[in-house]
């Protein structure tokens, strides 16, 4: 490599117009001239500190910048959101393949299972329907059941997670009521060529191998590509051929092209996920010409994004993403004759149906020197859906078809008065193609209390529209009985949050301790719930198998997080406690019934880190109490009542080991999952989803699971 002098490149620091290459040539000059260090880490303190976006070839790894909802990349200590970022180190320690597997130890989290739509959650007792999921800000579409299946986004290319909790509706619009979680991937390389290999083998019959490569090819233009295939074979075996935990594979692969002209930043990005759920049916009349039918449930995903942000004349900060996402969910019934081995399609038993998006959001925002500061942006959103199984039954609908479009326009105010205070209203103007959206406000504020304090509060409203599913999708075959219903209504809600932060660092020593109240009130909220068809209407009955949407008048929750964290040295122990209250509306007829039934969630994690051999020890708990879900009856009169459904709790407990092997290019994480080995819990009552309406128990894990995974980083 040539060598570079240090007059020269002060010369180029200087510059007003820096070149990209400088960074590079910055940094290895750095390594070669160590007689001048000193000099040269202030200078390139001063560089970064000037600097607005990563370039490709100096690219630094800051702990806490984080991007969700801000005006530009942010320190997470000023941002006025309370975020959450899980890094990637957490899930190397975790062995997390997917999301499933990495927020199923979150406090304030709540992962659900379903042998066939897969893994669902809950933040802050508020459903998954209700919560945003985003890779690099585009949307995630294709929910079944309300909810995206999180085991069908794998983590493969993830540098870190950001959660907030709470709603984001007018940053984010729809879906984003409960709050937003998104992936940021890894974007930036300093290497010229950098390769990678992992494999993971879990002795529940699961193996996951994944492979990556990024190349930059000028010093502007950086091309990444990433991949892999994870298979299971099934577990738990319920008769001759069914099991609890069906066989499942999944192929995944993206590809990314970044180029970089001075502090503007360009990408595209494509993905494609496909996977095949299988379903073995019981053997039928074994005695005589015996045969099984057998479920396949197909899933497609492709991703097409490009997006572009950069500094506009140094005092303006502007986002741009373009996404366009596809769905397909494929179902075949196969008749399996066993007399002569021979497979055919059962008619009737066949559908696809597809779902697209496309998105266009589009940010502007100033950073000004004085105190107040703006964003102004456009969140455009379209959404089809084709099959057999769309019936568009309101005025110009048809057949096989149906579209809904959302769009927004936004704005924020950040008023800064003084230094310690941060004051941040906001406002989203939406017109919906289907329902009447009303003006959805904002109101954040965070205030540095002292050195070590800071208080947060938010009051934010949302806005949620039924989708298409929800509308207008008929899944009716011999297993399931699933209509929707055209006279839903739009969700609404107000949320209100106040947190308090303390953090302390001294040296080798770390102190975060949080506190959090929050009070959510949604208006209409929409759910799956069984049902009884008379005189042409729809109402609510348990027990017949037949599960329609239907808007519930009233859902609240309230509750108190409270988080503890210490880092001493090699030793790191994090807490969380989640204290939950579920309103029970009938509580509004009975005065000896509590308005809220009160739940309790306790995370924990300890490691400790042994830096000589670089191995590090982690143990996670996660202890879930007793759950209680109320749902729309009707007693032995006809009356309409509200019923109960409890789910017991359990507990999860993880053991992990990490270590790094020659010069942190060889890593290797092995351990044990579900230490307990709990598998199924009980539950009692009705009003289930359209797996588990009617069963006694409930699915969790598919049990103990020891683990090894090894990956190869080549630079």
């Amino acid at each position: 490599m040539q060598f570079y002098s240090l007059k020269s490149i002060f010369k180029q620091l200087l510059c007003k117009d820096i070149k990209p290459q400088t960074y590079m040539v910055f940094y290895v000059s750095m390594v070669q001239l160590k007689k001048h260090i000193t000099f040269l880490l202030l200078s390139l303190s001063s560089l970064l500190t000037a600097q607005t976006t990563d370039s490709i070839e100096w690219s630094i790894d800051i702990d806490d910048v984080v991007v969700t909802a801000q005006y530009a990349p942010t320190d997470s200590r000023n941002a006025v959101q309370e975020i959450k970022t899980i890094k990637k180190e957490m899930i190397q320690r975790r062995g997390a393949n997917n999301l499933e597997q990495l927020l199923n130890m979150e406090t304030n989290i709540r992962i659900d299972q379903d042998a066939i739509l897969g893994s669902s959650m809950s933040l802050g007792g508020i459903d998954g329907q209700n919560v945003k999921i985003m890779i690099d800000g585009v949307p995630v579409i294709g929910r079944l059941d309300g909810n995206i299946d999180l085991s069908q986004i794998n983590l493969n290319q993830v540098e870190r997670v950001e959660i907030i909790e709470g709603p984001l509706s007018v940053q984010y619009g729809t879906d984003a009521l409960g709050g937003v979680i998104n992936l940021i991937t890894k974007k930036s390389q300093l290497n010229r060529n950098e390769f990678g290999l992992a494999a993971q083998i879990e002795d529940r019959n699961e193996n996951s191998y994944t492979a990556r490569f990024g190349s930059r090819i000028t010093d502007r233009l950086l091309f990444q590509i990433n991949g892999g295939i994870d298979k299971f074979n099934g577990f738990g075996s319920d008769t001759t051929r069914s099991v609890l935990w069906n066989p499942k594979e999944q192929r995944y692969a993206d590809a990314s092209l970044r180029y970089t002209l001075g502090e503007q930043d360009f990408r595209y990005v494509f993905s494609w996920f496909d996977e095949q759920v299988v379903n073995l049916g019981d053997v039928r009349r074994p005695q005589f010409k015996p045969y099984a039918w057998d479920d396949f449930y197909n899933t497609l995903r492709t991703n097409h994004a490009v997006t572009h942000e950069g500094a506009v004349l140094k005092k303006y900060y502007t986002q741009t993403t373009i996404g366009y996402n596809e769905f397909e969910r494929i179902k075949n019934t196969t008749r399996l004759d066993f007399d002569n081995d021979s497979t055919s399609l059962v008619s009737g038993e066949q559908d696809t149906s597809r779902f697209n998006g496309a998105m266009l959001r589009t940010t502007f925002a100033s950073r000004y020197d004085g105190v107040l500061n703006f964003q102004l942006g456009a969140d455009l959103r379209y959404d089809n859906a084709f099959g057999e199984r769309i019936t568009d039954t309101l005025a110009g609908g048809k057949d096989g078809f149906s579209e809904i479009g959302d769009y927004a326009f936004f704005g924020t105010l950040k008023y800064q008065p003084f230094q310690k205070l941060t004051i941040e209203p906001g406002v989203r103007f939406i017109y919906n193609t289907r329902y009447n959206a009303p003006l959805v406000p904002s109101f954040n504020l965070k205030y540095n209390l002292s050195e070590n304090w800071t208080m947060r509060g938010s009051f934010g409203q949302g806005f949620r529209s039924p989708d298409l599913k929800e509308l207008f999708f008929d899944f009716v075959d011999v297993n399931h009985f699933i209509k929707g219903n055209p006279n839903l209504e739009a969700e609404k809600s107000n949320n209100f949050q106040l947190a308090f932060n303390f953090s302390k660092r001294k040296k080798d020593n770390r102190i975060d301790l949080k506190i959090k109240g929050f009070y959510n009130h949604i208006q209409d909220r929409i759910g799956l719930f069984e049902f009884e068809e008379e005189a042409g209407s729809k109402n609510p009955k348990p027990g017949t198998g037949d599960f329609t949407y239907f808007n519930q008048d009233i859902y609240k929750t309230r509750g108190i997080n409270l988080n503890a964290g210490y880092r001493l040295k090699n030793l790191g122990i994090n807490a969380g406690l989640s204290m939950i209250g579920y309103y029970n509306p009938e509580s509004e007829n009975f005065e000896e019934v509590a308005s809220f039934y009160q739940t309790y969630e306790l995370s924990n994690e300890v490691n400790y880190n042994f830096s000589k051999p670089n191995l590090t020890l982690s143990l996670f708990t996660r202890i879930n109490d007793k759950r209680i879900e109320f749902y729309p009856d009707e007693n032995d009169k006809g009356e309409a009542i509200v019923s109960q459904r409890f789910v017991d709790g359990f507990t999860m407990m993880d053991f992990t080991a990490t270590k790094t092997f020659w010069k942190k290019r060889i890593g290797l994480t092995t351990g044990v999952k579900n230490i307990l080995d709990v598998q199924q819990v009980n539950q009692q009552g009705g009003g289930g989803g359209v797996h588990t309406g009617s069963a006694t128990s409930a699915p969790v894990s598919a049990g103990r699971n020891f683990f090894i995974r090894l990956s190869y980083d080549f630079k």
